[in-house]
């Protein structure tokens, strides 16, 4: 099994307390919370990682992850499947202004036509623009 570090990304040796590559201490990331955790977990390289964060902020429906869904699902455009999940996740959060701007942008920014439709009918608006 890889471990890799959770600030840098790096792959290291499982039982440490700090990365070798970054120098971050292992024990300082565990006292974070854990939404914090997942939302830095979107920027992880690996896809499998991100999608179990994106769905686990869809379960916690916290609506200060509306922006780093969003940032993910454009960082990744051709990851089309983890897109509509974020779109999933986003219309799991409660109906607010951080929901509405999140899912507009990706209804006008994304370039995946399929995301688009996802999240112009998660904003209620015509699902066939």
């Amino acid at each position: 099994m890889k471990y890799y570090c959770p600030l840098c990304f790096a792959e290291i040796p499982n039982g440490g307390d700090r990365c070798p590559v970054c120098d971050g201490s292992l024990t300082e990331w565990r006292l974070r919370p854990y939404t914090e955790r997942l939302v830095y977990a979107l920027g992880h390289p690996h896809s499998e990682v991100r999608m179990g964060a994106i769905l686990s902020l869809g379960r916690r429906a916290d609506p200060t992850a509306a922006t780093a869904l969003t940032q993910c699902a454009l960082a990744y455009p051709s990851d089309v499947v983890q897109a509509l999940e974020i779109v999933r996740s986003l219309s799991r959060l409660a109906a607010g202004a951080e929901r509405t701007a999140a899912l507009e942008h990706l209804a006008e920014h994304h370039p995946a036509h399929a995301v688009r439709v996802a999240a112009t009918a998660a904003c209620g608006g015509d699902p066939v623009a």
